[in-house]
């Protein structure tokens, strides 16, 4: 039974673990994105990482909200 009982606690830290790997990579996006739009998109390079940022985050919230 304990052997049960461990085995259902890791995969509550397992899950809780991915959940805030999820946010933290959306929060790394957002704020790969805010510095982007901070010093000015100027060059097409940086418009092109501006809507790759805004499709990504947009995908990953999209995933957060389904699962």
């Amino acid at each position: 039974m304990s052997t049960e009982y461990l085995k259902k606690d890791f995969e509550r830290v397992d899950k809780k673990f991915k959940e805030l790997k999820r946010k933290g990579e959306i929060e790394a996006i957002e704020k790969r994105l805010d510095s982007l739009e901070d010093i000015g998109i100027n060059s097409s390079m940086d418009k092109l990482w501006a809507e790759i940022y805004h499709d990504v985050l947009e995908l990953k919230k999209n995933k957060e909200n389904n699962d």
